[in-house]
C-alpha cells in the first residue's frame, strides 16, 4: 500500500480534488502522465501510479493510445460524506491559518507577476468557471516563488480541503451570490496585480486581507457551527510533507548537533540532552533521535554509555561533509533557502498572531538571547527561539505543523555552519537585535513581528547570495525581497 504522504498519494488526492471542484467535467480530456509529472515536478512513475489509482476508484478511464477521460466525481455530496466530518475540526483550524497567511503569500507573488498581467480576466458564467479561474491564477502566482516547498504546501492543502470550501459557499449563499463572490475576488486579485506598485505595501496587504476575510469568514462560520463531529479518535488532522520520500532527519539533525558541539552549546566531555528533550527540540520522534545518536557515535563525535547517556567525545571537523556527502547536494541547499523564503513571507502575520500567547518568560529569554555578545550565536539562537515559540504557543495546529516542517528544513543549512565558532559578526545584526529586543518589551505585537520579518528577509538575501557564489544550482530562481545588507554572509 502506498504511503498516505507519498508523491503518488498527494498527486492522486490533488487531482481527485480538482475533479470534485469541477476543473474537469465528465467525458472531458484529462491530463496525461507526462503533463501531470511536469505540473507537480515529479518523475513519470508517481504520476502514472496516481492515474492508476484514479482509474481504480472509477474517477477516470485510461485508454492506451487515447486521451484519458473523466467518468465521475469522488463525492456527489461531499459535505454529507464521512470524510468531510472526519476533517471538519482540522478544516476549521486550517481555514483560520490560511486566512492569516494567504495575504502575505499573495503579496509576495503579486510583486513578481504584476508585470505579466496585460489584460483583465475574461468574464465567466458558471460559479465553477470563475472559481477555477481564481484557483488557477493563485496556483500560477505560486510558481513565481521558484519554490518546490511552497507548491507542496499548496497541493497538500488542496488535497485535504477537496471541494469543501466551494461546497460550503454554494450551500450558504446560493448559486447567484456565489458567482458574484468569485467574480469579485478574481477582479480584486487582478486589480492588486495591476496596481501593487501604486498602492504600496501596506495598502496592497490591506486589500488582500479584506479579500481573505471575504473568502474565509463564511467558511469559518459554517465549520464552527456544525451540529456534531465524529469521536476524537476518528478525526483526521492536516499534515504537510514538504519533500515526500526524501527526508532523513537523523542526518540533518546530526549536523546541527555537531554545529552546537563546535560552538560550545554542548561542550566536549558533557552529556547531550536526553532523547525526549532532543525530540521536543527538533519536533521528531524519539526513534529518529536514537538514529541520530547512533550516527553521531559512528562519526566519532559522541559515545553512548548504558545507564549514563551520550557524552560528547570531540568536535566535528572538515571531514564531516565528506562522510555525509548527500547533505552537500544542491537540492538540500535549495530546501534550506526555500524554508528561509517562506519564513520571511509568513513571519510577520504569524508572530503578530502568536505574540499574545507567548509566555512572558519566553519573551525574556528571547530578549536575552538577542542581546548576546557573540553575534552569530545570538542570531542563530534568536531564530531558533522564534520558531520554537510558534511551534509551542500558536493556537492554530496547522500553523504549528507548518512551522515544525520549516524547522526541519532549516537543518539542511547547518552544513554551512560547521566551521563557525558562533563569534562571527553578522552584517546588520546590531540594529536587528535592538529591534527584536524592543519588540519583546513592547505590548504591541506588530513591533516584534516587523523586526522578525526584517531578520528573515535579510537572512534569506545573504544566504541566497552565498549559495549563488558557491555555485548551488537553482538558488537564483527562488524569489527574494528588497533588503539592505552591507555584505555577504550565510546567516542561519
Amino acid at each position: 500500500m502506498s504511503n498516505y504522504n507519498s508523491q503518488e498519494q498527494t498527486i492522486y488526492r490533488s487531482l481527485a480534488g480538482k475533479i470534485q471542484l469541477g476543473f474537469y467535467d465528465k467525458e472531458e480530456r484529462f491530463p496525461s502522465a507526462k503533463e501531470i509529472a511536469r505540473r507537480y515536478q515529479v518523475s513519470y512513475c508517481p504520476a502514472q501510479r496516481a492515474l492508476k489509482m484514479l482509474e481504480k476508484d472509477g474517477l477516470i478511464r485510461l485508454c492506451r493510445g487515447k486521451a484519458t477521460v473523466v467518468l465521475a466525481k469522488p463525492y456527489e455530496d461531499y459535505l454529507g460524506s464521512p470524510v468531510f466530518f472526519q476533517r471538519a475540526e482540522a478544516l476549521l483550524d486550517l481555514c483560520k491559518c490560511l486566512k492569516l497567511i494567504s495575504p502575505a503569500i499573495s503579496f509576495h507573488n503579486i510583486r513578481g507577476m504584476r508585470n505579466e498581467v496585460s489584460s483583465p480576466l475574461p468574464e465567466k458564467g458558471p460559479a465553477a468557471g470563475t472559481a477555477q479561474e481564481l484557483f488557477t491564477l493563485f496556483e500560477q502566482s505560486l510558481h513565481i516563488m521558484g519554490s518546490h516547498s511552497a507548491l507542496s504546501l499548496y497541493y497538500d492543502v488542496n488535497s485535504f480541503v477537496e471541494s469543501s470550501f466551494l461546497d460550503i459557499f454554494s450551500s450558504c449563499c446560493g448559486q447567484e451570490e456565489t458567482v458574484q463572490l468569485w467574480r469579485t475576488l478574481a477582479d480584486s486579485y487582478n486589480d492588486c496585480m495591476r496596481h501593487c506598485g501604486e498602492y504600496g505595501r501596506e495598502e496592497c496587504l490591506s486589500r488582500l486581507e479584506q479579500m481573505s476575510s471575504l473568502f474565509y469568514d463564511t467558511i469559518i462560520s459554517y465549520l464552527a457551527n456544525l451540529p456534531s463531529l465524529p469521536p476524537e479518535d476518528s478525526r483526521v488532522p492536516f499534515v504537510w510533507e514538504p519533500h515526500k520520500g526524501r527526508t532523513r532527519y537523523c542526518d540533518i539533525i546530526a549536523i546541527d548537533v555537531i554545529c552546537k558541539i563546535n560552538q560550545g552549546v554542548y561542550p566536549v566531555g558533557t552529556l547531550l540532552p536526553k532523547g525526549a528533550v532532543l525530540a521536543d527540540i527538533y519536533h521528531v520522534s524519539e526513534i529518529t533521535i536514537r538514529r541520530t545518536i547512533h550516527l553521531l557515535n559512528r562519526l566519532g563525535v559522541t559515545q553512548t554509555f548504558n545507564g549514563i547517556g551520550t557524552r560528547v567525545s570531540k568536535k566535528g571537523d572538515s571531514s564531516i561533509p565528506h562522510k555525509l556527502r548527500e547533505l552537500t547536494l544542491d537540492d538540500n541547499m535549495k530546501c534550506f533557502l526555500e524554508a528561509l523564503q517562506l519564513l520571511a513571507i509568513l513571519t510577520e502575520p504569524v508572530i503578530r498572531h502568536t505574540f499574545p500567547h507567548i509566555p512572558a518568560d519566553t519573551l525574556h529569554k528571547l530578549y536575552e538571547t538577542a542581546g548576546g555578545k557573540d553575534q552569530k550565536k545570538a542570531m542563530v539562537g534568536t531564530t531558533s527561539m522564534l520558531l520554537q515559540a510558534v511551534v509551542h504557543y500558536s493556537p492554530l495546529l496547522s500553523l504549528r505543523e507548518i512551522y515544525s516542517r520549516l524547522t526541519h528544513q532549516l537543518l539542511y543549512g547547518s552544513i554551512l555552519r560547521l566551521e563557525e565558532t558562533g563569534e562571527e559578526t553578522v552584517p546588520g545584526w546590531p540594529a536587528m537585535a535592538t529591534s527584536i529586543r524592543e519588540g519583546c518589551l513592547s505590548p504591541e505585537s506588530s513591533t516584534l513581528a516587523q523586526a522578525c520579518r526584517v531578520l528573515f528577509e535579510n537572512n534569506f538575501a545573504s544566504t541566497q547570495q552565498t549559495l549563488m557564489e558557491i555555485g548551488v544550482k537553482g538558488a537564483e530562481e527562488i524569489t527574494g525581497f528588497e533588503t539592505n545588507i552591507p555584505s555577504v554572509t550565510a546567516e542561519n
